[in-house]
């Protein structure tokens, strides 16, 4: 037990790529059996399979979620632009003859707003970005499974317990130990994130809050101080950009699904040397049971985060349906300045 764990050793950066062939050769003097099962063209071949699918995958949610928050970005500036708008109409008399120069830059920059968040949107949608991403992660994340099941599994006659061990060992190091470690990495990145989307829909509150009651209190003194009401647009506004961001991160909800698996997995970790005694003891049958109740933790947790792609379409809708009424909104303060002016 004490000789598969040392030859095996502990995680190192650079684990989390498999490479059997690069394995293989750090162990061909201290345990040639494992090292020759490492380079049979069934594991070569599927962590082949793995890079190819895991670098896509990578590529994938790089691109998706790069133009969906090129989206709510733009979705926030034409609401922006929008409270600007109604600011003028407000304070058009005072502004005078900068009305309406201030009324053709803001309304360019509303449309070059709204034409960048609806060329993401398209891209998004048309290209099925969000389905490419989630069918290259699953790819992956199956090859990466078979490829630990094909070595635990496979068979060497006569029976040696030896190997079984390191076999073992080598499911501890690249898989068991680097996922629990991903998984509290991840958890811990959700939650500052969560955390910051939590200040900025905070902030929001804050300002719609303090605006509204300005412009109600002073406006009634001076109608011109109703041009603070703008403020309270943009507070929603940003409300929105938050809403949307937490629902294309899944901060939350991904904090505390990976929580949950990390919970699971320290949990099977802890029973690792019941593990390592058993097998030691003859009876082999046990690694496959372990492996197997590992693997269930992790494509359960694969499946959960399947199924958050729903919100991640549901996230893009309402952008589309937050464009939609930032340009409305657009048109009401163009048409209210116009009419304002000619009174």
């Amino acid at each position: 037990m004490v000789d598969a764990a040392g030859i095996i050793g502990s995680g190192s950066p650079g684990d989390d790529g498999l490479s059997p062939v690069e394995h293989a050769e750090q162990l061909r003097s201290s345990a040639p059996k494992l090292a020759a099962l490492l380079t049979r063209s069934g594991p070569v071949e599927l962590a082949r399979q793995y890079a190819e699918a895991d670098t896509e995958a990578l590529a994938a949610e790089r691109t998706f979620k790069g133009w969906v928050s090129r989206a709510n970005r733009a979705v926030l500036g034409t609401a922006t632009v929008s409270a600007l708008l109604m600011a003028v109409a407000l304070l058009a008399d005072r502004l005078d003859g900068l009305a309406r120069t201030a009324l053709i830059v803001l309304a360019l920059a509303g449309v070059a707003a709204g034409g960048i968040a609806s060329m993401s949107l398209f891209r998004v949608k048309e290209g099925r970005l969000l389905e490419d991403w989630m069918t290259a992660r699953a790819r992956a994340e199956t090859k990466r499974l078979s490829y630990f099941n094909y070595i635990v599994n496979s068979s060497v006659q006569p029976l040696d317990l030896q190997l079984e061990l390191l076999k073992l060992e080598y499911f501890r190091r690249y898989q068991l130990d680097l996922q629990l470690a991903y998984y509290k990495t991840r958890r811990s990145d959700h939650r500052k994130s969560a955390e910051r989307t939590l200040s900025i829909s905070a902030g929001a509150v804050l300002v719609a809050a303090i605006a509204s009651g300005a412009a109600g209190v002073l406006g009634a003194q001076n109608s011109e101080w109703a041009a603070l009401g703008s403020l309270a647009v943009f507070g929603a506004a940003l409300q929105a950009f938050a809403a949307s961001r937490e629902s294309i991160n899944q901060d939350r909800r991904n904090a505390e699904r990976y929580d949950n698996t990390a919970q699971a997995l320290q949990g099977l970790r802890e029973r690792l040397d019941e593990v390592r005694l058993r097998i030691a003891a003859g009876f082999p049958s046990v690694l496959g049971e372990y492996v197997a109740a590992v693997q269930d933790q992790l494509s359960l947790e694969h499946r959960q985060w399947l199924e958050g792609a729903e919100n991640m379409r549901a996230a893009v809708a309402r952008l589309e349906k937050a464009l939609s009424s930032g340009a409305s909104q657009s048109d009401t303060a163009s048409n209210e300045e116009g009419a304002a002016r000619k009174d």
